[in-house]
């Protein structure tokens, strides 16, 4: 039976070439967008998981609630009640405490590695985590003061062929002995380090003094709402004359499941995050082109079927059953499935590279093969379900003389075309986001600004010799000096703290209080608009210690009329002496935080110049002369700012080049369809022209079927696209207006593709001399 059934399928396939290579480009273009999807969201669903004992790894967090009910959640803990736990809760195996890390300067004989990711952290962390050992006892790993630890890759990066073991690096004025070498960490890790020093924690720290510290527990129990209670219990026990002394405030701490960071977003000082709205949309979308494919298929063999009834009349009329007939069109349809499952993977394989460099990730041919058995089994199924519908269709009577296509036919057709305008809409709703954002006015003037790096404190000349080898230069219109956090747009390092005080009304308040310090030229030379009170001062020697200047947004929590002349503290030694302009220091996606500007005391971590680009070389041979050999490191402010949307614009790209595979594949097969509904009206079209009908009006009856069809998809995908566009801006403090020429232009763009498309058909047979149609009647 099989030979009966694959023998005139290869005949069909050789006889209908364009329709199979429509099918096969379209399907296998749409698998190997599922495969790039199913790849990324294994990737994204499973971090941390490959760490043996991860359902048993717990990181603790903490709560602090104000008296009036406002929470702040935080990533970080006490590792002193770390170790309470550990000593009174026989559940918790382990602890592992490891800080938020810093990038360092690595020094190695002569040669400086910058912006190494290095962290402290207590010996067990090798006890609760799975890190490989290349070099090395990982029993000893970390557990002699001034050792470290490298990933593969920076010991590589460092030692070339040497051995590393037993060498010495120099980080900051410390030495620390290379003791052992790990495996490269998987993309797939929430905790991302390239190196480990040793970190002094023991669980003697005062309860007060926090550390920036994570802190992991093993824990081995079955009822973890039993230790949950446990730990709510001891913390009330532990705090209670520190929850005395913060008059009405709670804190409490948390269990979270190692699996579940990833993806949890609320918590502060926490690593970056990982997405699960766009996992959800990229999985959404690459089912949706699969479908979309599947439509083309279902469609064009339907029309495919209409020609061949006569045939599989006579086939009946020699023995054939039904049967037959359903078991040739869902063998059809599941090897044309499978031939391009096995081309997807083939395509999948060559352009991973790209794949990579496009989703920012790192996966081997390896996770191609890992995932091929399950994929080849989807699109099985896939092939089953696309035939089922032609087969059945093909068995109903009448089918051979129906010269149009079905109401079902027509309504897929609208579905795809309803996929289409909500990606169209989507794209160009992203990138007038991104527009938005990048052109907003920021409340500071980014242009012509530069901020240079003094983060190597030893080795630079101190901040009165650099202002005034600088100031020597006509070319430098104003220049600054700030610490950690004034190069705006690095949230990562500002200087944020927890705000715990009173209002106005005497009610209790907390919240994030951003905290950078500045010298007294920083205010002017970033074009800050001072509303009210006076800038620093150098002639005012208490404004050193005992003055700041506040935003707008620190006015408003508070509640002030007038905050000149206030204390932010209870302590009565920090004075308000001046209020700015709010200013977004942070991307567009946050709202605009308080702020409180300290006076810069000691070396600055930053110097800023307002100069011309083309300057930049002048710049450049003046710091070689005072520098000591360190590295000029620098970056333009507009183009800092601009960097802080790079995600964004790389969702856009990704979204884009999804929503071309859709359009594309959307166009084949309305060519395809479109070829066959005109076919079926040959005779038709040539007795119209013999009776004086013009090109253009045979072009406008053939083409009207299909356009009404992208209208009516277009007035159900509007509101759709509407719903998605304002869920996908509430992820936006500030946002662009959701204007009706959004949906308009979508619209437009997907009739144009389609008018163009079945154009080139009808124009064809429009052309076509009518005795050629005739010529047999």
């Amino acid at each position: 039976m099989l030979k009966s059934l694959l023998s005139p399928i290869y005949r069909m396939l050789k006889k209908n070439r364009l329709d199979f290579f429509i099918n096969l480009i379209g399907l296998s273009a749409a698998m190997l967008v599922f495969i790039f999807v199913s790849l990324y969201v294994k990737n994204e669903t499973s971090f941390d998981a490959y760490h043996p004992d991860a359902d048993r790894i717990y990181r603790l967090t903490t709560s602090i609630t104000s008296p009036n009910g406002q929470n702040t959640d935080m990533a970080l803990a006490n590792t002193a009640f770390g170790y309470i736990l550990k000593n009174n809760c026989p559940e918790v195996e382990n602890i592992a405490c490891v800080d938020i890390g810093d990038n360092a300067k690595l020094k190695y004989g002569e040669k400086e590695f910058e912006n190494i990711n290095v962290r402290a952290a207590t010996p067990s962390i090798f006890k609760l985590f799975s890190y490989p050992s290349v070099e090395g006892k990982p029993d000893d790993f970390l557990v002699s003061p001034h050792t470290i630890i490298l990933t593969q890759s920076l010991a590589r990066k460092i030692f070339k062929q040497e051995d590393p073991m037993g060498k010495q690096i120099t980080i900051g004025k410390d030495n620390y002995e290379v003791n052992g070498v790990i495996k490269d960490l998987p993309a797939n890790t929430d905790l991302t380090f390239a190196a480990l020093i040793p970190s002094n924690v023991n669980g003697t720290e005062d309860l007060v003094d926090w550390g920036d510290y994570f802190v992991y527990l093993e824990i081995n129990t079955t009822d973890i709402n039993r230790l949950r209670s446990q730990v709510d219990t001891l913390t009330t026990k532990t705090y209670t004359e520190l929850l005395k002394k913060m008059g009405g405030f709670h804190l409490k701490h948390h269990l979270q499941p190692l699996k579940s960071i990833h993806f949890d977003n609320t918590l502060l000082a926490d690593t970056p995050k990982g997405n699960k709205t766009m996992v959800y949309v990229f999985s959404i979308i690459a089912i949706l082109i699969l479908v979309i494919a599947g439509i083309n298929y279902i469609n064009i063999t339907i029309a495919q079927l209409q020609k061949r009834q006569k045939e599989f009349s006579i086939r009946k009329i020699i023995g054939c059953d039904r049967k037959w007939i359903i078991y040739y069109v869902l063998t059809e349809s599941i090897l044309t499935a499978m031939v391009a499952a096995f081309l997807s993977i083939l395509l999948a394989a060559i352009l991973l590279s790209q794949f990579n460099a496009l989703f920012g990730e790192r996966f081997s041919l390896h996770a191609i093969f890992q995932l091929s058995v399950p994929l080849l089994l989807v699109f099985f199924g896939f092939g089953l379900l696309a035939g089922l519908y032609p087969a059945f269709k093909s068995l109903k009577p009448g089918f051979d003389t129906e010269t149009g296509f079905s109401l079902f036919g027509k309504s897929l057709v609208a579905f795809q075309n309803i996929i289409s305008i909500v990606m169209i809409a989507g794209v160009i709703l992203i990138w007038s986001q991104i527009h938005f954002m990048k052109n907003s006015n920021l409340g500071f003037d980014k242009e012509q600004l530069i901020a240079v790096s003094l983060s190597d404190h030893e080795n630079l000349p101190g901040k009165e010799v650099l202002q005034n080898e600088f100031q020597k230069l006509p070319e430098v219109k104003s220049f600054a000096f700030g610490g950690g956090g004034t190069n705006l747009g690095n949230t990562n390092h500002w200087m944020k703290a927890i705000m715990v005080t009173k209002d106005e009304e005497g009610n209790d308040l907390q919240f994030v209080l951003n905290e950078p310090s500045v010298d007294e030229n920083y205010i002017r030379l970033f074009g800050l608009q001072l509303l009210k009170g006076r800038n620093f001062s150098p002639t005012m020697p208490s404004d050193s210690d005992h003055a700041v200047i506040i935003n707008e947004a620190y006015v408003r929590k508070m509640g002030w009329k007038n905050p000149i002349g206030k204390y932010v503290f209870e302590n009565q030694k920090q004075k308000i002496i001046g209020v700015v302009k709010d200013f977004h220091f942070e991307a567009l996606n946050n709202p605009i935080e308080p702020l409180m500007f300290r006076m810069l005391k000691g070396q600055p971590d930053y110097m800023f110049l307002r100069v011309e680009p083309r300057y930049l070389d002048l710049i450049r041979k003046q710091w070689k002369k005072i520098a000591n050999g360190v590295p000029f490191e620098f970056s333009f402010m507009d183009r800092h700012m601009n960097q802080l949307y790079e995600k964004n614009e790389h969702q856009m790209t990704i979204f884009s080049y999804l929503t071309i595979i859709a359009l594309v594949i959307s166009c084949l097969g309305l060519y395809g369809l479109a070829s066959h509904f005109i076919t079926n009206r040959t005779k038709e079209i040539g007795i119209r022209k013999v009776n004086g009908a013009k090109v253009s009006e045979v072009m406008t009856l053939l083409n009207k079927d299909f356009i009404k069809w992208v209208v009516i998809a277009f007035v159900i995908a509007a509101p759709i696209a509407w719903f998605a566009m304002n869920k996908w801006l509430e992820n936006f403090a500030y946002k662009t207006d959701l204007s009706w020429w959004i949906f308009a232009l979508a619209g437009m763009l997907a009739i144009g593709i389609a008018l163009l498309t079945v154009s080139w058909q009808s124009w064809k047979a429009a052309t076509r001399n009518p005795v050629e149609a005739l010529r047999y009647e």
